[in-house]
């Protein structure tokens, strides 16, 4: 049966405040930041801290995907697009292989923004 792993929250900045955003969600949350991921062709890096990923970029790539405001880190990716359209969902973009696994986005019912991601193994 599928699963959701982990939620968190999306937060984006410029990437000249990446560090301060960085380091106020570390003392947040009292933990340090499990890894950065620089996604080259958009000019992005993606920061995991705690329960929040931080999205450094400039604005004009920022802008389309700031309606994205959670993430779902999932067991099975295909399983949860197979049935959250019975549940009112609809799916936005994907699914696609990206840095690291395979992801996409879906606005719920209530209207939440959501990014579904699965670890590639």
């Amino acid at each position: 049966m599928m699963k959701i792993l982990e939620a968190g929250f999306r937060v984006y900045c410029r990437p000249d405040d990446l560090e301060r955003q960085i380091a106020f969600y570390e003392r947040a949350q009292n933990t340090n930041c499990d890894r950065r991921i620089p996604i080259p062709e958009t000019g992005v890096v993606a920061a995991k801290v705690g329960s929040f990923l931080v999205l450094a970029g400039p604005d004009e790539v920022l802008a389309p995907v700031r309606e994205v405001i959670a993430i779902f880190w999932v067991d099975s990716l295909d399983e949860f697009l197979s049935w959250l359209p019975a549940e009112g969902a609809t799916t936005l973009h994907g699914p696609r292989t990206i840095v690291g696994g395979r992801n996409a986005t879906v606005r719920h019912r209530d209207g939440l923004v959501v990014e579904y991601f699965e670890a590639a193994t």
